[in-house]
């Protein structure tokens, strides 16, 4: 009997396209419509996927230029300093601005002293002085934006939202509600919106319009996505789950349909790779909002198959220790397929500071602000380490004293908060909203987990950790450390330049802070699994991870006399640690050859110390 579904293709079919296939490598989930050359100038805006992508590019070596200023920034993780662009309507005020045909009546907000831009409250390291510098920072911003439009060959734009506010007086539409990253919300002043399907489609086209316009009428490509986070709150009045589906539900048909009129515009479809329901929602955090590193690196994996099909030059970027980079670790990639190790090899630095998987729970139901409520607040402050050791922190906690500050979502930098702040004041980036900002009235104690000592970092030392690529192991994703018998002068120096920053950290915090108490809880070793893994058996079997880690433990011991106030926590290497000093794989955070954290029990000797440090007061 004739059927017209007999023929098709076997990704045509849910069976063999979703629920028997490989979620992390989608047979034939996009087939662009043109690729992109390597000296194509790439342009990024819109919501968090499109800094991915600009990370992505530029850690391969590819044209991403940024065209904005430095002065004052907090990132550079787009192709200028517009900061989230989460709806359309935001996209297309932006040209009409630069083309000088309309302006806004909000020149300045105030915020922390001082005052931000209300279209791009969140992208300042500090707030200036005055309205006027703002106005004359936007001035040079526009003109910045108008030479990305102009020279950009491609330009990626991840549509974010559908709900926003906007300024009564101007019509203006705001990037944030007032009052969330400066001014005061006023129901006068200002209103909500939600945009439908026809506002946005025309949106789109008159945007579009308006950047051929600046470049003189010369075209361009757009590849369209949808974020796949959802909405963290809805000021609708209905459940978060129907306005966070009906925002996507209008923002992919939008995205599909306008690449289906238009041949410049692309699609990628994102939004649908992470919703996989073959995924069972693993590509979530235990919020089920936050996307894991691991399913932007399968996005990206996708996208750079798509769009780069005869592969790039792998990442060159060197290890760098110092600054910001000594408080974080490499992420982990577990996308593990053929197709895919041609794309991609590393996920970027930029891209760890937004590793969900090592944070906390639970923290927006918490009320730090103003001191806590009168508490005694204790501060926990560090990097992927801090994920199991909140936990076993939090079986001790019965009071709710603690809270805890990842430095990889803040998106204040640690080092001037010291300094401008004295370490009060937490800010989380605007994508981790469902994190609570608080502010230490009374600071009590800090309790540093992680943050550059011990563990991983002796092997960070010697060079960066990479993710897992498929068939590659060894130096091919971890440095290689020499196989010494003995400990030497030369080790011993080494280390000592490698933990000096760390070392000059604590003593900013000892000088400036008002802490009473700082405890610092070192970083743990990897578990063996792991090591074998990175490392190979022979060196695991060797032992020669002994004497790195004695050599380090003397560098340590020859500076930590330099910090008085600092009770350090040294974990008990002779009960977590097998003979090759590793750490047994009893407790490994994960099944994952690639997971080098320890899970909560690690932590037990770690955590009871600490309390019974600050018990004896």
């Amino acid at each position: 009997m004739a059927n017209p579904y007999r023929d098709l293709k076997p990704e045509r079919f849910w069976r063999y396209g979703v629920a028997l296939s490989n979620p992390q490598n989608i047979a034939n989930i996009h087939t662009p419509k043109w690729t992109i050359a390597p000296t194509d100038t790439v342009v990024t805006m819109g919501s968090c996927f499109a800094q991915h992508i600009a990370t992505w590019l530029r850690d391969r070596d590819l044209n991403v230029p940024f065209f904005d200023t430095d002065n004052n920034i907090k990132s550079r993780n787009f192709s200028a300093n517009y900061g989230n662009i989460y709806t359309v309507k935001q996209a297309l005020q932006l040209t009409n601005e630069i083309a000088g045909t309309r302006s806004c009546s909000e020149k300045g907000w105030q915020a922390g002293g001082g005052f931000v831009d209300p279209l791009r409250p969140n992208v300042f390291s500090a707030p200036v002085g005055s309205v006027d510098a703002i106005g004359q920072l936007r001035s040079a911003h526009l003109k910045a934006v108008g030479k990305a439009f102009t020279e950009l060959d491609v330009l990626v734009f991840t549509l974010g939202l559908t709900e926003s506010w906007r300024v009564n007086a101007c019509d203006t539409i705001l990037p944030v509600a007032p009052g969330v990253a400066g001014g005061d919300y006023d129901p006068q002043k200002y209103s909500f919106v939600n945009f439908d399907y026809p506002e946005i489609h025309a949106d789109l086209d008159q945007f579009c319009a308006a950047v051929r316009a600046l470049r003189g009428g010369r075209d361009f490509k757009l590849i369209l996505t949808v974020s796949p986070v959802p909405l963290t709150a809805t000021y609708e009045d209905r459940h978060v789950l129907q306005s966070s589906t009906y925002s996507k539900a209008v923002l992919r048909a939008v995205a599909g349909n306008f690449a289906t009129e238009n041949g410049f515009a692309d699609y990628f479809p994102s939004f649908e790779i992470i919703n996989n329901p073959a995924v069972k929602s693993t590509f979530f955090e235990d919020n089920f909002r936050s996307v894991k590193s691991d399913a932007v690196a399968v996005v990206m994996n996708h996208f750079m198959i798509s769009y780069f099909p005869d592969g790039i030059s792998e990442n060159r970027s060197s290890s760098a220790v110092g600054g910001a980079e000594v408080f974080g670790d490499a992420p982990v990639s577990t996308s593990s397929n053929t197709r895919v190790k041609t794309a991609a090899t590393t996920v970027p630095k930029s891209m760890d500071a937004d590793c969900e998987d090592e944070m906390l729970e639970g923290f927006a139901n918490r009320q730090y602000e103003n001191g806590g409520g009168g508490k005694d607040m204790i501060v926990a402050f560090g990097d992927s380490h801090l994920a199991g050791s909140s936990k076993k922190i939090e079986e001790y906690d019965r009071e709710g004293r603690f809270a805890f500050a990842p430095i990889r979502l803040l998106a204040n930098n640690p080092h001037r908060e010291i300094n401008v702040h004295r370490f009060r004041t937490f800010i989380f980036k605007e994508e981790h909203s469902n994190f609570k900002d608080f502010f230490v009235q009374n600071p009590k104690d800090l309790v540093l987990v992680g943050t550059g000592l011990f563990g991983d970092n002796i092997i960070r030392a010697h060079g960066d950790m990479k993710p897992e690529i498929e068939g590659a192991s060894g130096s091919d994703i971890t440095p290689t450390l020499p196989c010494l018998d003995t400990v030497t002068e030369e080790l011993v120096q080494m280390y000592v330049q490698k933990i000096m920053p760390h070392i000059a950290f604590g003593l900013q915090l000892e000088k400036l802070t008002a802490y009473e108490r700082i405890f610092w809880i070192i970083s743990p070793d990897m578990p063996e699994q792991t090591a074998r893994f990175r490392l190979g058996d022979h060196f695991v079997d060797g032992a020669y991870y002994n004497v790195h880690k004695k050599a380090y433990a003397t560098a340590f011991n020859m500076l930590v006399h330099n910090v008085n106030r600092t009770k350090f926590i040294i974990h008990p290497w002779a009960d977590l640690c097998n003979e090759t000093g590793f750490t047994k794989n009893e407790f490994a955070g994960n099944d994952n050859l690639t997971n080098i954290h320890v899970n909560k029990d690690y932590y037990t000797f770690a955590v009871n110390q600490l309390f019974e440090l600050m018990k004896a007061g």
